[in-house]
Parts: structure tokens; sequence; C-alpha cells
């Protein structure tokens, strides 16, 4: 149920015969008693002054039955505010004062003026009830601040029930199962969508210590994700746990390749409510197929370096001692020099050998000088 105020669309009929006061039915009246009893957190018995024992609903508030959801501690709440207390029991003109149920619909104002229905709204042990009947007129001067007192109450039925304190307790787990369902499939979208700050705040604090690392890392991770459907194909709910069954299906980016890689997942993600609110307390996640993408240039492989020049084995040509080399064979005379050939050197040449051609005529090493 949302915060705010629950709207009786139909009201049983009320009588006026044994109303509170003679003409509660026509106008405002008080009547002072003397609190005997605490039903429930809006239920009381007070005694009258001509000594009548009177079941009182507190007019304008609903609280907890016996039973329900914070129905133990709504009673104990009322209890501690009129239990033995003398108060005043005021009609509303707008509304027939006894009920069916034989309550008397009346505001409840202790003898120093605190108005009960007020402070269990405060209290957060109580929500606004409006009455079609009596919630258009301008006598229910109480409505502006009852409703104002209940969407200011942070605590009570808000952080215990949810404010759905008229849910059984199968109701409530199988409502706490929806609700994780839809809330572990907005967390995979948020992450598909890039929504990290507000992905992240679904985590409690037990699951961010269990990841070892915080938020840049975690949102690193996730940076070369293009998308995360989830399925919530089933949920175990006990207490205020929520396991839900979730198959994952992620469209990755490999960094080395480019190309799109395809992972499925299966496993459990723990949901807790807490004060009301929902955060993911365990992933138990499980790859099933798919093969695992690269995210930093880092994981990719080095090129393979190219291969060293191999050197040419040492050559066995003869070359007599010549440089430039003068294989053996017919004989070399110096170009534009005597000698008939048939082969002819054109510049110097360095000669160490044993000069088989006679060029190095005067011995100092080179021959073909001039």
């Amino acid at each position: 149920m949302r915060k705010g105020s629950m709207l009786v669309a139909a009201v049983a009929t009320f009588a006026v015969v044994g109303a509170v006061g003679p003409s509660a039915a026509v106008g405002q009246t008080t009547q002072p008693a003397t609190v005997t009893a605490v039903t429930d957190g809006d239920t009381l018995t007070a005694r009258t002054a001509d000594g009548r024992h009177v079941p009182v609903g507190i007019l304008g508030i609903d609280a907890p039955q016996p039973g329900e959801c914070g129905g133990r501690d709504a009673r104990a709440a009322l209890e501690a505010l009129v239990a033995g207390q003398a108060v005043e029991l005021e009609t509303d003109p707008a509304v027939p004062s006894l009920a069916l149920d034989g309550k008397s619909r009346v505001y409840v104002d202790r003898a120093d003026g605190l108005d009960v229905g007020l402070q269990m709204l405060r209290l957060g042990w109580a929500t606004v009830v409006v009455i079609p009947s009596f919630a258009p007129s301008p006598q229910f001067a109480r409505l502006p601040s009852y409703r104002e007192a209940e969407e200011e109450a942070l605590e009570g039925v808000w952080t215990d029930c949810s404010g759905d304190f008229h849910l059984s307790p199968e109701e409530r787990l199988i409502a706490l199962g929806h609700s994780a369902q839809a809330f572990a499939r907005r967390y995979y979208r948020r992450v598909s969508n890039d929504q990290f700050r507000a992905a992240w705040r679904m985590l409690a604090t037990p699951a961010k210590r269990r990841l070892g690392y915080g938020f840049r890392r975690w949102r690193s991770s996730h940076r070369g994700s293009l998308s995360v459907s989830a399925r919530t194909p089933g949920v175990v709910s006990r207490g205020n746990r929520a396991v839900v069954r979730v198959r994952l299906r992620s469209r990755d980016r490999d960094v080395c390749s480019g190309r799109v890689v395809v992972q499925r997942f299966r496993g459990t993600v723990t949901v807790v409510s807490r004060d009301g609110s929902l955060a993911i307390l365990r992933f138990r996640i499980r790859k099933t197929s798919g093969a695992t993408p690269r995210r930093s240039k880092s994981q990719c492989p080095r090129p393979t370096p190219a291969p060293a020049p191999v050197s040419p084995p040492p050559s066995s040509v003869d070359c007599q001692g010549y440089d430039p080399c003068l294989l053996p064979g017919p004989d070399v005379d110096c170009a534009g020099g005597s000698g008939n050939g048939p082969r002819y050197v054109d510049g110097p040449v360095s000669v160490s050998g044993s000069d088989p051609y006679d060029l190095d005529g005067n011995g100092d090493g080179v021959g073909c000088e001039d």
C-alpha cells in the first residue's frame, strides 16, 4: 500500500441508537470517560460517567488487528498512550457515531489535550481512513493534520509492514516475492542501460563488501557490456528475504577482436526488505555457456615479431685475393692497358694474394692503378 490515505469505498450503514452523546448524529458532542481496556491499535473500551462501558473505535484511523503485521506493537503503543487515562470522546457532526459493529466512532483526546488518533499516526502505527460520507465535509477539521502526520511518519507499519499490515503472512511473502523479482530485473536493466550509480545503490552493504572492491572497479567490470537481459522464473520468500532465481543473457564486446560475445548465466539473487525498502544482499551466479570476452587491451595477445634476417652462409667463391672479386678463368688485363684479355678490369683492384693475373706490376697491393 502506498503511503497516504486509505479510501474506504463502502461503509456499513450507521445506526444512531446508543451513540456516545444524545445528539451525536446532528452535532458535535463530547463526553468524559476513562479507558479501561485496549483491544488493538484503534479500538479501546471506555467507562463513561454514567458507568457504561463503551467499545470505541478511534475515528479517522486504521491500525493493525491482532494477528496482522504490527498488530502487537500497535496495541502496545495505544496502551502506552491511554491505558487507565481520563479521555474526552468527541463525535464528528458528519459521521454517525455508532456503527453496526457496535463501536462508537469518535475522536479520543486525553485530558492533557493529546489527540490520540493523531499521535498513533505520528508513531507510524496507524493510517488515515477517509470515509466518503464525511471526507468532503468541512466539519472534519482533523483530516488535514491526520494526513500530514501520516505522510511524515517514518517508522511503525511503514518500516515493519511497508504499510500493508492487513496482508496475511502468506500474502506478505507472496507480495515480497513479486517485489523482489521486479527489483532484480530492474537492477540488471539499469546495468544494461549504463545507469551504474542507480544500480550500485540497489546493493546492500554486505553485497558490496563481498565484491572486494568499490564502485569504480565494479563499474569498469560492466563497461564492455552491450546489454543484459534477465528472466526471473521463480522465487522463494522467507521472513524478510526473497531468493530470486535468475537467467541472464549478456552481449559483450571483445576489445581484441571487436566481435560480440553472447554469454548465458544462471543462479540466484537474494533480496532483503529492510525499513520498507529492498536491497540486493547476495549474488550466486554461474556461467552456463558462451565464450569469455576480453575487456582490456592488456588481455590481447601480443603480435608475433617478424623473424630476424638470416645472414647468408660464408661464401665459398674463390676470388684469388682480388677485390673486386676476380674468379678463376681466362686471363684478365687492365682496361686501356697492354694485354690481350680476354677479360679486362676497369679501375683499381686490391691485390692481396698471389696475383695470378699479374695486375700489380709494382707490388704495392693495388693493380690497374692507371
